[in-house]
């Protein structure tokens, strides 16, 4: 960090829209090189109930605390803890809230010297927010807690839908604060326009970010099915914390200077999940395979020796055959090795998998011509490697002809 110690507390930042919101940053003296960045939830902001005591949990453990309000939440720069800005809230979408913390993370960027690895915790609605955005290549882990399984399963439906739109406005009463918060209809058009963007099913099913799902067994806002269902979608398992609800014992206003017990442990498994060292390697060997996955699928036809191909090198590169299976139903993000010699044996691996069924199709080398780009190769280089492959036997370049292709494009 540029500071040994950095302590920011209502500091300004441009959310969506260009409309300012606060944030805080606190970057303790024992850091250890990690960020914790935490999204509040529906009707909340960043130093609602215990928040601020979270921040500090994280922070005595070394970790990098930055929690944010959302831009269009109703709080403003001068009253950050009340609604005092309805007609913001009434405009308030979840496509502004991803345009929010994309900002954010912006923001962030230019406090550290480099980017350091990076979980996401999300509360309720900013769970949702958590888990839509873990394809981000700037996040490492999320951790959900009583997070919303599905933004359509929000509105309202038949009737009250209908009388949403006539009207183009609804009330939903802030049961702490009395205030009848205006809902426009907007919100409901935003995310029919972007519901691919907005499926948190899809987003779940396609991660391959360690991710964390944490629910309270008695939350009766966002019931604990939709914690099972967002595990189930991400292949592991639900933390169900007994006898406690949504804000896991949690209130607005926290007077006392501890946090409550179930929400203590909810930070305590967090803190254990965050402290796990990521597998780097295996992510990297996974995406290697998956994009070999998404090349031999990409004409529309898997035949039988593409998929033998693919699993001996699978099995080649350690990984088991469940794991192999796994990665044909879940699409990974490109993650391409950091050496320069290494994305050179892999672009050698898609040119083999290529011609390993003796068929060259069109689509196959458009989707090789892509990758190499997305890989930061010479675009000339995969060109020239394309039209050399004719002259051996079954398309194989040797390796040295291969890197020396390469080379000469370097100079």
């Amino acid at each position: 960090a540029k500071e040994t110690m950095i302590h920011l507390k209502n500091n300004q930042f441009e959310g969506a829209e260009g409309r300012k919101s606060l944030f805080d940053l606190h970057i303790p003296e024992n850091w250890n090189g990690k960020l914790i960045v935490f999204l509040h939830g529906f009707m909340g902001y960043k130093d609602w109930g215990a928040w601020n005591l979270v921040s500090q949990f994280f922070t005595r453990e070394g970790y990098a605390f930055a929690k944010y309000n959302v831009s269009h939440n109703g709080c403003t720069i001068n009253e950050p803890t009340v609604f005092a800005d309805l007609d913001a809230f009434a405009e308030n979408t979840y496509s502004k809230e991803l345009e929010d913390l994309d900002r954010f993370l912006n923001v962030l960027a230019g406090r550290f010297e480099g980017w350091p690895e990076t979980t996401l915790i999300g509360h309720s609605r900013g769970g949702g927010i958590a888990l839509l955005m873990s394809h981000d290549e700037r996040i490492d882990k999320v951790i959900s807690w009583a997070a919303i399984a599905s933004i359509g399963n929000r509105f309202p439906k038949n009737e009250a839908l209908d009388q949403w739109k006539k009207d183009g406005v609804r009330t939903i009463q802030n049961g702490r604060t009395q205030q009848d918060m205006p809902m426009n209809f907007v919100q409901f058009e935003d995310f029919t326009q972007n519901r691919k963007r907005l499926n948190i099913e899809f987003f779940c099913r396609t991660s391959n970010k360690p991710t964390l799902v944490i629910h309270g067994a008695d939350d009766s806002s966002v019931k604990p099915a939709e914690g099972e269902r967002i595990a189930e979608w991400l292949q592991t398992e639900l933390v169900l914390i007994p006898e406690t609800g949504h804000t896991f014992d949690s209130k607005e206003p926290w007077t006392e200077n501890e946090l409550p017990a179930k929400l203590k442990e909810v930070c305590q498994k967090s803190l254990e999940f965050v402290n796990e060292p990521i597998n780097h390697a295996l992510l990297s060997k996974q995406s290697m395979i998956a994009d070999l996955i998404k090349m031999a699928k990409s004409d529309d036809e898997f035949k039988d020796a593409e998929f033998h191909f693919l699993h001996t090198l699978a099995k080649q590169l350690g990984l088991s055959t469940d794991d192999f299976k796994l990665l044909f139903e879940r699409y990974i993000a490109f993650n391409p090795p950091k050496l320069e010699v290494d994305r050179i044996v892999q672009f050698q691996r898609l040119v083999l998998l290529m011609s390993v069924d003796r068929e060259i199709d069109e689509s196959e080398l458009n989707y090789i011509r892509t990758i190499g780009i997305r890989m930061g190769l010479h675009p000339g280089a995969t060109e020239e490697v394309l039209r050399v492959m004719r002259e051996y036997e079954n398309n194989v370049v040797p390796p040295d002809r291969l890197i020396n292709i390469f080379k000469t494009f370097h100079n």
